[in-house]
């Protein structure tokens, strides 16, 4: 299993004094040795613009086709690699968790002698776009006339890369390493090579210079039975053997027969190969290997750790997972290597010459580093504090002991902290308000800083007599409306100052926008069909509208599309879960996602979720700062007359949101019958099994109705029902003084009419009615 034998330290001995020469003369370098090497003389390093954007003409419409295709998919699977930011509180009061940024500088060394390996650059160019690195610069050699192959041009150019240098060879390696008058130093290094490349990086590399991994020569382990079709294997073996003189390729297999079939097939297809002879000449290297059985074949290609594992057996995926050494594993009979080398997804730059033990192929991960970060409160540092001072002690590590000894002797001598707010991203807010926001001097009510208390007042010019009715309604009720936010804030197991109480969720819709969207400059994405309130305050706030529809039927987000639409005037996002018209539960993933990869404000609007109250994202509040969640206790609760809307978020949105809304924006008689009502939480809950048992009854009967087509799945207290003749139906139930909602020319929603649950009665002449209507 020994690979072709390469002596580096022969190619070492060539390739420093390049390194050396590079560093210390630069540019000049680089050109006498890209005239001695490629026998090139040229003027500049740097491609130009015009011959980047004149590659696109030199190409066929079919192979940029196959490019979007490919970088489509690789985009994809990359992206979907991207880190989950997880906020862990290992002790109370103590918050840690990890953040992906991306390398600022990277370089790309793209070989262009043989083969120019285009493809190379998406599997290089994308993750480094999608991990935000700032500078990004691509290597390549030149042919003879002096010229960058038009399809590496073009597909630098897809992914956003535009420095790109026509120097190649170990040459190349040193000049993003240490930098020249042309070509900017990098921190990491990527790329396939020859040996003398291969040789360069580990040199730099040895100097403090990232590299992606050790890389040689391709190679390719194909595992295969007699269900294995040797037309396919002997294509796979010489779809690597024609890489390079010095690449290897192995068949390992149970089946004697096999071997003979399968060399048949490789003097055939041979013949065909315009690379024949270098193919011919990795043969040389290459073996098939006999086993007596699968565990044998097993324990084989772990020692061998293959670049690319091919199973082309019967029961690939169950072999797939007892191989723990491979760079890319590649299952069954129509799974070739080369859709992993061009345009499945991932990525093709790989592990070799064993390797594969201990390197992972380039990923996302390869271009991002990992920061941790950590926010200790007073009272976290009290809990762990001791730990820490006992541990530096008995290390004899006094300063370190000292830098906890002292704060907790200073929380001692001042009291308790005076905040409890988590971990925040104090700077996000910031960056997504109105310049004007925060200067702003709100009115101060004569009641602010007296909020929840008791005492005489004689501050705010009320009727000291009482009113002129028996109740008495002369004085004004709470600003802060604190009573209220304490039971609230023990139900929903949220802190009481993460709570805003407005006229109903829309006056915490009105507020966001007002608070960080600027008129006819920023704008905010819904996803209709959704509540149409969205719509209106952005209209009376003069702020654009982004829209992306949720899926057909299914009525979920399509995450790739959002954050595809949102632009840098982006400030808010509204999803509204359990969704107003479908009725359906967003899936909470998508949601996750999204706060994750958005960088304004996501509003959740959970008017709905008490009928399905395990998917409410309140409990997320300390994992994400840009988490605002809307609630109300006009639907479960029975308080649609109140008008009593809630805000979960951090203490500094909803700081924001105090400082804006208007004084006492919740009178006094809903702040006493709310408080009331949420003493009977065990009488609400029975409330909601009620209506849902009531729901589905509703949608069993609903489907034995000749005129209706569809009652979609609900997570909420009403159904949205699909009709033959939906407007028909609409006006034949408005004769019969029975009231519904026309949805059907809301979008995605066509012919459906949205029918909220009633009392049993209700719901009994509803169904009459409907059973009574002639089509």
């Amino acid at each position: 299993m020994q690979r072709p034998v390469q002596d580096f330290s022969q190619i070492e001995q060539t390739v420093a004094p390049i390194l050396q020469r590079v560093k210390s003369e630069g540019d000049q370098a680089l050109l006498e040795l890209t005239a001695t090497f490629d026998r090139i003389t040229l003027e500049h390093l740097r491609v130009g613009e015009e011959a980047i954007g004149a590659a696109a003409h030199q190409l066929s419409d079919e192979l940029k086709r196959a490019i979007h295709l490919a970088k489509s998919n690789i985009k994809k699977f990359h992206a979907a690699q991207r880190a989950q930011p997880e906020k862990i509180e290992t002790t109370p009061g103590v918050i840690c968790w990890r953040e992906s940024v991306g390398i600022e500088k990277v370089g790309l060394y793209i070989p262009g002698g043989t083969a120019p390996l285009f493809s190379t650059v998406l599997m290089l160019g994308v993750p480094a776009q999608l991990a935000g690195c700032q500078e990004v610069v691509l290597c390549t050699p030149a042919n003879r006339q002096g010229e960058i192959h038009p399809a590496i041009l073009y597909t630098a150019q897809l992914v956003g890369i535009h420095k790109i240098f026509a120097v190649g060879g170990a040459q190349a390696i040193a000049a993003m390493a240490y930098g020249t008058e042309s070509i900017p130093k990098v921190h990491k290094i990527f790329g396939p090579g020859n040996q003398y490349v291969t040789a360069a990086k580990q040199l730099v590399s040895k100097e403090g210079i990232a590299i992606d991994m050790p890389a040689g020569p391709s190679e390719v382990a194909v595992y295969a039975d007699d269900s294995a079709i040797p037309a396919f294997v002997a294509s796979d073996l010489l779809s690597q053997a024609e890489h390079g003189v010095d690449s290897q390729v192995l068949l390992v297999t149970e089946s004697e027969r096999l071997v003979e079939l399968v060399n048949e097939e490789l003097g055939r297809q041979l013949e065909r190969l315009p690379r024949r002879d270098i193919a011919a000449r990795a043969l040389e290297n290459s073996k098939a290997i006999l086993v007596k059985s699968q565990t044998e074949a097993v324990d084989l290609l772990n020692e061998y750790a293959a670049e690319h594992l091919i199973l082309a057996i019967q029961n690939a995926e169950e072999v797939g997972r007892k191989i723990i050494n491979a760079g890319s594993i590649f299952l069954g009979n129509y799974t070739p290597e080369s859709a992993g080398d061009y345009a499945s997804g991932t990525n093709h730059t790989l592990p070799t010459n064993g390797f594969a033990k201990a390197y992972s192929g380039v990923s996302l991960d390869s271009f991002v580093r990992k920061i941790t970060f950590q926010r200790i409160s007073e009272q976290g540092l009290r809990n762990i504090g001791p730990a820490v001072e006992a541990m530096a002690a008995a290390e004899s590590l006094i300063a370190h002991k000292e830098a906890v000894s002292v704060r907790l002797d200073y929380i001692a001598q001042n009291g308790q902290e005076q905040a409890t707010t988590p971990a925040k991203d104090q700077g996000l807010l910031a960056s997504l308000l109105r310049p004007h926001i925060e200067q702003l001097a709100p009115y101060a009510s004569a009641r602010d800083e007296y909020s929840g208390k008791e005492g005489i007042f004689m501050d705010a010019n009320e009727n000291p007599l009482g009113s002129v009715t028996e109740s008495s309604f002369n004085r004004y009720p709470d600003p802060y409306q604190w009573a209220v936010k304490e039971k609230l804030a023990a139900i929903r197991k949220v802190r009481p100052t993460q709570i805003f109480l407005g006229n109903g969720s829309d006056e915490g819709i009105d507020l966001l926008i007002r608070a960080t969207c600027t008129p006819r400059q920023d704008n905010l994405l819904i996803m209709p069909p959704t509540y149409g309130m969205y719509e209106v305050s952005a209209a009376v706030n003069d702020v654009d509208i982004i829209r992306v529809p949720l899926t057909p039927e299914t009525f979920q987000i399509d995450t790739d599309q959002v954050l595809a639409a949102v632009t840098a005037h982006t400030k808010l996002l509204f999803i509204c879960s359990p969704n107003n018209p479908t009725g359906n539960l967003v899936d909470r993933t998508a949601i996750l996602t999204i706060l994750n990869r958005f960088s304004g404000l996501v509003v959740v609007d959970e008017a709905y979720v008490d009928f399905a109250p395990a998917h409410s994202l309140v409990s997320e509040l300390d994992r994400y700062p840009n988490l605002i969640v809307l609630q109300t206790l006009s639907k479960a609760w029975g308080l649609a007359s109140l008008r009593l809307g809630m805000a979960f978020a951090s203490e500094e949105i909803i700081r924001i949101l105090n400082k804006i809304k208007p004084p006492y924006n919740i009178n006094g008689l809903t702040q006493q019958l709310v408080s009331g009502s949420l003493d009977e939480v065990e009488k609400k809950e029975k409330m909601v099994r009620e209506i849902l048992e009531a729901r589905e009854k509703l949608r069993q009967q609903l489907l034995t109705i000749p005129s209706v087509v569809y009652v979609y799945p609900s997570d909420a207290n009403f159904l949205l029902v699909k009709f033959t003749r939906a407007k028909a139906v609409f006006n034949y139930l408005l004769e019969q003084k029975i009231i519904v909602r026309d949805r059907s020319r809301v979008v995605l929603c066509e012919g459906c009419l949205r029918i909220s649950v009633g009392s049993v009665q209700e719901n009994s002449e509803l169904l009459q009615a409907l059973r009574q209507f002639q089509e």
